[in-house]
């Protein structure tokens, strides 16, 4: 175990949030470290909303974008563990129209327009894990990833719909299995529209209780209640000259304008600090909470386990996949060999640390400035390790 000194840690911290506020980058943040289990340091900066002023707390609600990747990848592991499906299931075993899949390539619609078309059928097999790798080439790539936000709205309505048109209608952009890259939303949701089948449940309602509610993680939430959204950080974006605004465009979305009854298993979950960090701890104790278990603990350690080769295309050379986890697989500047985490689109990030048993969260809402890359997230993370090295 590596002690800090926790005041000079935690000024280091608050200067970085402060300096972050003032930068414009967002109206409010807060980070908590923990180490052994133990909050060692929690700092906070700005407001929830700045009209109402409400200081940034453990409670306050934020959108968590992929930052719900994880707790997909949860799922299905708790699917597995309750012997409802495995990991290297056809997913057509499930949705049997994922049987004939066909690959993409760029066509023209009869306006002209650039389209995503069929070229020829599918070899591979689609199997579930690599549904949660981001090896199944929905929504990936630089065709899938432009013509997945032209999915038709009707068909965005829910896991069902959207599973329902895919086979059909959207090509993939490489045969599963045999390359990487990022699938946004659609192999997380592909994965959600599974687990209802397999368990009968709908995905909202299999996590809530199957993970979270058995932990006490009940502000995760893809339909967040009224008295939540009493607690909601208010987004911000910024114009073409830089000045940032509070931006309300998302309305009652959770992730960029899907209806609430869309559970997009890649991208709308919301939920607290508070909450997040009892799922993060979660999967730091090998899938149990305060002696509930939530998740055998295999399958816990299988979710932070290297799935992609290092060095693979997409890969950093000394980087892997987990299930829907980034892990650290080699030298790195500062993090330690085998950290694994994720981060959000709107400027969560969370990171876990099983060598020095470092849990660190990080809670924020922006349009522009997110993702585990993003400066304050990058300050963050060195501060701590800096400071573990005194």
């Amino acid at each position: 175990m590596t002690d800090f000194d926790t005041s000079t840690l935690s000024a280091r911290l608050q200067g970085i949030c402060d300096d972050t506020v003032r930068s414009g980058s967002c109206f409010g943040l807060i980070f908590r470290l923990l180490q052994g289990g133990n909050i060692i340091s929690e700092v906070s900066a700005g407001v929830e909303d700045p009209d109402t002023n409400r200081p940034v707390t453990a409670d306050t609600m934020f959108r968590l974008a992929s930052m719900t990747k994880p707790v997909t990848a949860a799922a299905v592991s708790s699917a597995c563990d309750q012997g409802l499906l495995s990991l290297y299931d056809p997913v057509s075993k499930y949705l049997p129209a994922f049987d004939e899949l066909w690959l993409g390539k760029r066509g023209e619609n009869p306006d002209g327009t650039a389209a995503f078309v069929r070229d020829r059928k599918c070899t591979e097999t689609l199997r579930i894990w690599n549904l949660i790798t981001h090896t199944n080439g929905i929504g990936a790539g630089e065709l899938g990833y432009d013509a997945q936000w032209r999915i038709p709205r009707k068909y965005r309505q829910s896991l069902a719909t959207v599973a329902d048109y895919i086979p059909e209608n959207f090509p993939l952009d490489f045969e599963p299995g045999t390359r990487l890259s990022y699938s946004t939303t659609l192999g997380g949701d592909i994965a959600g529209r599974v687990i209802e089948i397999a368990s009968g449940k709908e995905f909202g309602e299999f996590i809530k209780d199957n993970l979270l509610d058995p932990i006490g993680a009940g502000d995760i939430t893809f339909e967040p209640s009224d008295e939540q959204r009493t607690r909601f950080m208010r987004m911000i974006d910024r114009d073409s000259a830089g000045n940032s605004f509070a931006d309300d465009s998302l309305g009652l979305s959770t992730f960029e304008n899907l209806p609430l009854t869309y559970h997009s298993g890649g991208a709308s979950l919301t939920g607290s600090l508070n909450s997040y960090t009892r799922f993060a701890q979660m999967l730091r104790s090998d899938g149990e909470l305060n002696g509930v278990r939530v998740l055998s603990a295999a399958s816990a350690r299988l979710l932070h386990t290297p799935w992609i080769a290092p060095g693979t295309e997409w890969m950093a050379e000394t980087e892997s996949w987990g299930l829907m986890v980034r892990i650290i697989t080699g030298p790195h500047p500062y993090l330690p060999e085998g950290v694994y985490g994720w981060s959000g689109a709107y400027g969560t990030y969370f990171w876990i640390d099983p060598a020095n048993d470092v849990v660190g969260i990080l809670m924020r809402n922006s349009r522009f400035d997110g993702c585990q890359d993003s400066p304050v997230a990058l300050k963050l993370e060195r501060a701590v390790y800096e400071e573990m090295k005194k």
